[in-house]
């Protein structure tokens, strides 16, 4: 376990902030084969070890910690799906109608240009 007390805790959140942002980043590359959770993971332990601001042995905690985040985060989503896909339902809903409303705008447009024309 990692002793804070020899180090501020500050060096442990930027580089958990550091990891996550190089998972984002794994996750953003265009990669020849799907990418993993886990993969993302060592790619970011990797890149945030070798800036030399955490040892080995902080990584992998922190890197503990961010799959517990994660479970939890997927826990949850769970439990609460059925307010997540209300949620999500009334976004899609949202942009359905702008879509539809987009789509009218260009459509009467032509229409009055096709109009103009004859």
């Amino acid at each position: 376990m990692i002793r804070l007390h020899k180090k501020s805790a500050n060096h442990l959140i930027s580089a958990y902030n550091q990891m996550i942002r190089e998972m984002r980043i794994a996750f953003e590359q265009p990669a020849p084969s799907y990418i993993s959770l886990q993969k993302a993971l060592e790619v970011s332990k990797r890149q945030v070890l070798n800036n030399g601001e955490v040892s080995a042995e902080e990584i992998y905690e922190i890197g503990e910690f961010i799959k517990r985040d994660i479970n939890d985060a997927a826990e949850y989503m769970m439990e609460n799906s059925a307010d997540f896909f209300d949620w999500l339902s009334l976004d899609i809903e949202i942009i359905e109608r702008r879509v539809i409303d987009m789509f009218l705008a260009v459509a009467d447009n032509t229409r009055m240009e096709l109009e103009r024309l004859k």
